[in-house]
């Protein structure tokens, strides 16, 4: 029995060492192949995925957002462009090939080419993979460009199309201009209804070709909160006729509750009613009717769960009362106009949820002010609200 089982092993360790070897043989050969060819697994390098092109523009010696002279610097914007090594422009033999410049993931730069023509261009990385432009490009003369330093209004936006005194979301323009080289632009803030130019700002060195963006605070040139309306922004060159740059709605406050509503009892409906009562659904967010500061804030039996804010740049004290729970902001807090700051209930001495909202002239609440009637000021903020 001993031999017999000696054999069967010997047999088996033969058969091991032979398929060992050929499997051996199969690993070198196969991890050539992969060092030939550059395939992931064998160490080599992998290509990327292809870079993506989603636009391009003129960034100099332009005679439009999209239209170039030889010469000129263009930009392709895009993703995976890290890799972008050159840049093909349509021509009338079949296209030029130039140097990619300032390369990131996002964009990557070049120069027009002499015999470049109209076209969609198109970026090579250096894995040989190429992406096209969805947009063409415009080769123009020279004599198409405009003059050093003149203003071409391309685009023109301003967002958003509503906004509040210190809310969020400041009134906003954004805008695009043709020109040939830094220009100085000015930019005008004009009340509508008046044709007031309630601000104004001059931009220095603004570059032509590229989004530019101005913001307005809601305060007016001699540091005023601005009156509530409709606004225009203005804009060109130093010494230009101003194009119109788009309109918005600015309103000094909001309307507190966010839910559908009715109005109750006004101030003196009852001994030491002092306010207006809104109703609406309990739990409806309570708003700040103005922004500021976060005066008071606490429960009293009458009142229940109650906040009074000083309103920013304003001569008043606004109180919100009978809130579902404690006010969601502290005492000494800055909160925005439209920020929430509660929810409305029925806490106190109240029947139903509803919002007993109170005005108090300065010097404040309880510090020497006087409650004033809050119910055609809440109806005018309920209507643009």
């Amino acid at each position: 029995m001993v031999p017999h089982s000696r054999a069967r092993i010997g047999r088996r360790t033969v058969t091991l060492i032979a398929a060992l070897a050929t499997a051996g043989a199969s690993l070198v050969a196969g991890g050539a192949a992969s060092a030939g060819n550059g395939g992931a697994s064998g160490g080599g390098v992998s290509a990327p995925k292809p870079p993506a092109v989603s636009d391009v523009s003129c960034l100099d010696r332009c005679a439009g957002l999209r239209k170039a002279t030889a010469g000129a610097t263009v930009k392709l914007a895009g993703r995976r462009l890290k890799y972008v090594d050159k840049v093909k422009f349509p021509s009338s033999d079949g296209g030029v090939t130039v140097k990619a410049a300032d390369v990131s993931s996002r964009s990557v730069e070049a120069k027009v080419p002499d015999d470049a023509g109209d076209g969609k261009p198109r970026v090579l990385d250096e894995f040989g993979q190429i992406a096209k432009s969805p947009v063409k490009l415009q080769i123009v003369p020279e004599s198409e460009l405009p003059e050093p330093g003149s203003f071409r209004l391309a685009e023109a936006s301003v967002t958003p199309e509503k906004s509040f005194f210190y809310g969020e979301g400041k009134p906003t323009l954004h805008y695009i201009f043709n020109g040939n080289g830094a220009t100085d632009v000015r930019v005008d803030l004009v009340a509508q209804k008046s044709g007031e130019v309630v601000n104004s700002w001059v931009q220095e060195g603004v570059e032509p070709n590229s989004e530019q963006v101005v913001e307005w605070n809601g305060v007016t040139e001699d540091g005023k909160a601005a009156k509530s309306g409709d606004y225009r922004f203005r804009l060109g060159g130093l010494g230009d006729a101003l194009a119109d740059g788009g309109k918005f709605g600015y309103f000094d406050h909001k309307f507190p509750i966010r839910a559908k509503h009715t109005y109750g009892d006004g101030i003196g409906a009852g001994r030491g009613h002092q306010g207006q009562d809104v109703f609406a659904k309990c739990g409806a967010p309570i708003e700040a009717a103005r922004g500021g500061k976060v005066q008071f804030k606490g429960y009293h039996s009458r009142a229940g769960n109650y906040v009074v804010i000083d309103g920013k740049k304003s001569k008043f004290d606004f109180a919100y009362m009978h809130l579902r729970k404690k006010a969601e902001v502290a005492e000494g807090e800055r909160v925005r106009t439209g920020e929430q700051i509660g929810e409305n209930g029925d806490t106190g001495n109240a029947t139903g949820c509803h919002l007993h909202f109170e005005m108090w002239s300065a010097p404040g609440w309880y510090e020497g002010g006087h409650p004033i009637s809050p119910t055609k000021k809440l109806k005018k903020w309920d209507k643009w609200s």
